[in-house]
């Protein structure tokens, strides 16, 4: 006879349980419909996402004006993924504006390589192809300039593209100063071609190491700028297709101001212009939050005897523009 040692017995009882158990419960699950799925993935842990999921981020652009000589503004709205809100930045500037009444000053083949920040100041490392000169065919009002004025307008062109990169960046909270560079290589202000830069400057030289730039309010629109833009080509006979984009929607009246095809039909052609003045026209400038206040003073030539009048324009923003109500001095033209 033979006899199964006790601790042999006791294991292999265990092992008849188990096996039986395991089975028992796969049996019930059968009876109740529940079957295993080999890819059911339910219970098992997700891996992480080292990158947060895309959000949806505000940033405000700097283009030119198609036709004066400034910066404005463009809200726009875009999804940030993995990129930094100062790279977004660039790039979306880089696409150019989406409304109307803006362009791009850009040398032609520009992109960047990378944008960093430290600090108050963000790094943005631009391709070779910014140190291109302009194709000036491409920017309305500069493509038909004599042939002595390029190498300036060249220059002009060039601090507006600096600046709407800067003006773009220091919009947001925290960044002070920009520092420009080209393929990983910080440039003399001679070599960016960015001469004008140093007006007014007298501790550097055109050979000196472009110097960080700060936010520079001068090249962007104001409703005292729009005035004198405005009063400005009302010196000789104006062009209503330039000039109407600069109208707010409403008259210093309080009227609605009509379409253009209308409006030109209320406005006989003058020869000579309407106005005349000396200097700067614009006297005082109070700026709201949507609306601003501009007093200016001109000699009005529409009656005789002529007569000097000092009025206060008003100007709404619109869009983030400034858009001036039509003076008063077009009261006697419209019906």
């Amino acid at each position: 006879m033979t006899f199964i040692r006790k601790p042999i017995f006791l294991l292999l009882l265990i092992a008849l349980l188990l096996v039986t158990t395991t089975g028992c419960a796969g049996f019930m699950r059968n009876l109740e419909g529940v079957t295993e799925d080999p890819e059911d993935t339910s219970n098992t842990p997700l891996p992480i996402d080292p990158y947060e999921k895309a959000k949806e981020t505000r940033i405000v652009l700097y283009f030119k004006d198609e036709i004066a000589d400034f910066l404005v503004p463009e809200e726009r709205t875009v999804m940030q993924e993995k990129k930094s809100t100062e790279e977004l930045i660039v790039e979306e500037l880089l696409k150019g504006p989406q409304g109307f009444h803006k362009v791009l000053v850009m040398p032609p083949g520009t992109d960047v390589i990378d944008v960093t920040r430290r600090s108050d100041t963000v790094f943005v490392n631009l391709t070779d192809d910014f140190l291109n000169i302009f194709d000036l065919s491409t920017i309305p009002g500069k493509e038909n300039i004599p042939e002595k004025e390029i190498p300036q307008t060249q220059l002009e062109m060039k601090r507006f593209a600096l600046y709407s990169i800067v003006n773009s960046l220091t919009y947001l909270d925290g960044v002070n100063q920009v520092k420009i560079m080209v393929s990983n290589t910080q440039l003399s202000y001679r070599e960016m071609n960015a001469d004008l830069l140093l007006q007014g400057n007298s501790t550097l030289d055109l050979d000196s190491p472009m110097v960080a730039l700060v936010r520079n309010r001068n090249f962007n629109q104001t409703p005292a700028k729009t005035a004198r833009f405005f009063l400005n080509a009302l010196l000789a006979e104006p062009n209503w297709d330039v000039l109407y984009p600069f109208l707010s929607n409403k008259t210093m009246d309080g009227s609605t101001l009509p379409p253009l095809d209308e409006f030109k039909a209320q406005i006989p052609s003058i020869v000579g212009g309407m106005i005349s003045f000396e200097g700067n026209p614009v006297l005082d400038e109070e700026p709201l939050m949507e609306k601003a206040f501009v007093t200016v003073q001109f000699i009005d030539k529409t009656v005789e005897p002529q007569k000097q009048v000092t009025e206060v324009l008003t100007l709404d923003r619109v869009d983030g523009m400034w858009k001036l109500r039509l003076p008063s001095i077009f009261s006697q033209y419209r019906q």
